[in-house]
């Protein structure tokens, strides 16, 4: 009923509910620290009383256990700071958009001596040998780019589907050469080419706006199709002059097919590596971290040409970051350990006994650790295609503008973004450089063409019983047909857009999600001992002891960012500007804990990245409430009469000036630009 979905709008926005929501999205904190997150968020100071567990109670002293792994951790004996000089060594886990954005935003930290280099990052794919075709993890049914795909997500190869990234994603970057000048080590040569090769390869979105499937515009704005970028910068634009710069800058959308994107980022990758500052390792997959000892560990790898079976173990690294995804080895196996699903206690380090005590008697760990680190299957099919160019005739009245039709049932959705290139070729940055290009390369000039992007989404059983039967008969002009079937009576140009899209090239996934996000783990070791008792207990009986590994010391530190920090419905356009910005957040918490001296101290990064997670908690709080309410709005199922016969006539009788106000402040507001404090791109 409304008053039922009110409620849980109110449930969900309402800003004195800030509790419920991170209780709701982020059990992976305890209680107290849940109140104390509460707080941040709301700005309130006064003590607030817990809402009852509706899984487990809580004693005070696994608060306190819990909170005391979170916060800033006590230095062990052995700090590790006679490696390397005392400093950091980093590994990122994933070669896709927010490992190689976390390597190019560490890389003026090595440059400057305050991380040991060069940054090691692995990938499963091989992207030399693999370039042509997804594998890995991201296996199609036939030999073509479309068609069905096993696995969410681009991998470290990419699609040719087109993908939207808001200007917060690129930000970091240039306000990384505007400190440039004050500070050679953050005037990258590779960020640079990553701006201009982005902006030659993609296309900027200007007109936007909401329609209902008979062709009615319900709102129509506009988009910054000009912001402030790398060639305002090289110019010497800035505010003081009266041009614009990124912090009186309206938010942008740029358009690019994904393959080009991370060609782009790799591109920028092979520019640092030739600096030493990172290694690009691929064709090997993380399972697990091994060898663990003090703040340090090891990774252990597994070859993935298919010829060689060899397992190997990595250097020692003080700081792990997950960047592999929704299916993340490290997640599913590390994260989630002091979820308030998986027990009241969380895991306490602060003796054997305790770990004994917690496991033999409290623990309901397993289920609980499942339920934290959960991939939710949605139930709707999302198709994504590229069509030709529409010719005005083919596009009729408003058809040449970025849309997005809203069903009224069965969580129809359509929406076509027209992608379009820029004519001219470009130079090189500098004479000295001999950094070329990706757009300036054949691979992509072959592929360079005016298109339209679209993509659909339906939760009809034909289309998901067909996806989730490997033995189902229907094939790419059958599931066409029926998808045409399905959106052929809307407006123009939707039915349109299908019919001209070959059927092969057409792709479709299951809409997946994480139930929770992930926070960083502190303490490694003490998960490796629970597993190990965990393996004897079943070879040995309940009788046996926690045998504590090798090594004192909590181990590395691991960081979950992009995807494998939380996963969530293709709603809002915002998967790779999330695992950009993420890469972004990562390097500044950790320049911040190593900005009074280069020494590591794992205390302080620890403080900062559990301050970090703050930040990156409220920016994801933003993103869940728009992408929940658009998901509403947009694909209603159950709430269709609602929605179709009370919400939309009410935004088409709203004057435009109102409704272009609230689109373009919900913008702002999912890309976290609307508080004081951001960890989006802008300012902190």
């Amino acid at each position: 009923s409304p008053l039922l979905y009110w409620k849980h709008i109110y449930h969900h926005y309402h800003p004195s509910s800030y509790y419920y929501v991170v209780r709701e999205i982020n059990p992976l904190y305890s209680q107290m620290t849940a109140k104390l997150l509460y707080r941040v968020l709301s700005g309130r100071t006064a003590v607030l009383h817990s809402p009852p567990s509706r899984r487990h109670k809580t004693s005070s002293s696994s608060i306190n256990n819990a909170l005391r792994s979170f916060s800033t951790a006590t230095p062990s004996a052995d700090d590790d700071n006679t490696k390397d000089n005392g400093r950091l060594r980093v590994a990122i886990v994933g070669g896709g958009a927010a490992g190689m954005t976390t390597a190019l935003h560490l890389s003026p930290l090595v440059a400057a001596g305050l991380i040991q280099g060069p940054i090691d990052v692995y990938e499963a794919n091989n992207v030399k040998t693999s370039n042509k075709s997804r594998t890995s993890g991201h296996t199609l049914s036939g030999t073509t780019e479309g068609g069905k795909q096993l696995y969410s997500g681009s991998g470290a190869l990419g699609r040719h589907i087109g993908v939207g990234i808001w200007s917060t994603a690129w930000w970091p970057f240039l306000r990384s050469l505007e400190k440039g000048y004050n500070d050679a080590n953050k005037n990258r040569q590779s960020y640079k080419t990553l701006l201009k090769d982005l902006e030659a390869c993609g296309s900027y979105v200007k007109d936007v706006g909401y329609r209902s499937p008979n062709g009615s515009w319900l709102v129509k704005s506009q988009l910054n199709a000009s912001p402030y970028g790398i060639d305002d910068l090289l110019s010497g634009a800035t505010e003081s002059n009266g041009s614009k710069s990124i912090d009186n800058d309206d938010p942008a959308l740029l358009f690019v097919r994904e393959k080009d994107l991370l060609s782009c980022l790799r591109n920028a990758m092979k520019i640092e590596q030739k600096m030493g500052t990172v290694k690009y390792n691929y064709g090997v997959k993380v399972e697990s971290i091994n060898a663990v000892n003090g703040n340090m560990g090891s990774l252990e790898l597994h070859p993935t040409n298919g010829t060689d079976s060899t397992t190997t173990t990595s250097p020692q690294y003080h700081l792990i970051i997950a960047a592999d995804g929704l299916r993340s080895s490290l997640r599913s196996r590390y994260a989630g350990h002091q979820s308030i699903h998986a027990t009241s206690l969380g895991i306490e380090s602060s003796s054997q006994e305790n770990i004994e005590n917690s496991l033999e008697n409290h623990w309901e760990h397993t289920r609980g650790h499942r339920e934290a680190t959960k991939v939710e299957n949605r139930e709707y099919i999302v198709f994504r295609g590229n069509a030709p160019k529409l010719t005005a005739a083919a596009a009729g009245e408003d058809g040449s503008d970025s849309f997005q039709t809203w069903g009224c049932s069965k969580s129809m959705r359509f929406a076509a973004v027209p992608f379009r290139h820029a004519d001219e070729d470009l130079e090189d940055d500098d004479e000295e450089s001999n950094s070329g290009h990706y757009s300036q390369t054949d691979a992509f000039k072959e592929r360079k063409k005016d298109e339209e992007v679209w993509f659909a989404t339906i939760n009809d059983p034909v289309f998901i019983d067909a996806y989730k039967n490997s033995n189902s008969t229907m094939d790419a002009e059958e599931r066409k047909k029926l998808l045409i079937d399905a959106f052929g009576s809307w407006h123009n140009p939707v039915k349109t857009l299908i019919e001209t899209t070959p059927a092969e090239d057409i792709m479709y996934e299951m809409a997946l999600a994480h139930k929770h996000n992930a926070s960083p783990v502190f303490d490694i070791k003490t998960i490796m001992d629970f597993e190990r008792w965990k393996l004897n207990r079943k070879n040995k009986g309940n009788s046996c002891k926690v045998t504590p590994i090798i090594g004192p010391g909590p181990g590395p530190i691991l960081v979950f960012i992009g995807d494998s920090m939380m996963t969530i419905d293709p709603v809002l356009a915002q998967g790779f500007t999330m695992a950009m910005e993420s890469g972004a957040s990562v390097a500044r918490s950790i320049e911040r804990a190593l900005s009074n001296s280069p020494a590591y101290s794992p205390a302080l990064l620890r403080h900062e990245l559990g301050e970090r997670q703050v930040r990156r908690e409220r920016r994801l709080l933003h993103l869940l409430r728009s992408t929940e309410l658009v998901q509403r709005l947009a694909q209603p199922n159950g709430f269709a009469i609602f929605a179709r016969y009370i919400v939309r006539p009410l935004m088409k009788l709203c004057p435009d000036g109102i409704k272009q106000g609230v689109f373009n402040f919900m913008i702002r507001y999912s890309l976290g630009l609307t508080g004081g404090e951001r960890d989006s791109g802008g300012k902190l």
